[in-house]
């Protein structure tokens, strides 16, 4: 589904550029992309749409969320919310109330929408997941 405003989907929002090349196995394409880097979109909504929240809290909850195994660089981050911005799914706003200016970020309706729709696409995907790693069990259990 397209934003009305920009004409970009919300897929969009999982296509990284890597300027490095990877010295790792891209597994992306063996589960569907969903790895930690590729939930980074749904994080970050599903962070704002708790609440209107600057850059580093949004890094610090997304530590949280993953139980600190994860903790996105600002240069994944900050990236990422203007793209967010970009496509309509947020805007940002300068808050001085703590002495220093901070930049926050608030969810907007559409992203509201996109976050739906990213649930959505994230449930079939795992249960894609979870039914092929159960056969893969099955499988070890027979051979053992």
């Amino acid at each position: 589904m397209k934003n009305t405003e920009t004409g970009v989907s919300a897929g969009e929002l999982f296509q990284y550029k890597s300027k490095k090349p990877s010295r790792l196995m891209d597994v992306s394409k063996l589960n569907g992309g969903l790895l930690l880097k590729s939930m980074l979109p749904y994080y970050v909504l599903g962070i704002l749409a708790q609440g209107d929240m600057y850059g580093k809290r949004i890094i610090e909850a997304i530590a949280d969320m993953t139980n600190g195994s994860w903790r996105p660089s600002p240069g994944l981050i900050y990236p990422l919310l203007k793209k967010i911005i970009r496509m309509g799914y947020a805007t940002e706003y300068l808050d001085d109330s703590c002495g220093h200016p901070r930049r926050i970020y608030k969810l907007t309706a559409s992203g509201e929408g996109t976050l739906c729709q990213i649930q959505q696409e994230i449930e079939e995907r795992l249960q894609k997941t979870i039914g092929i790693l159960s056969m893969h069990l099955e499988k070890i259990k027979k051979s053992n």
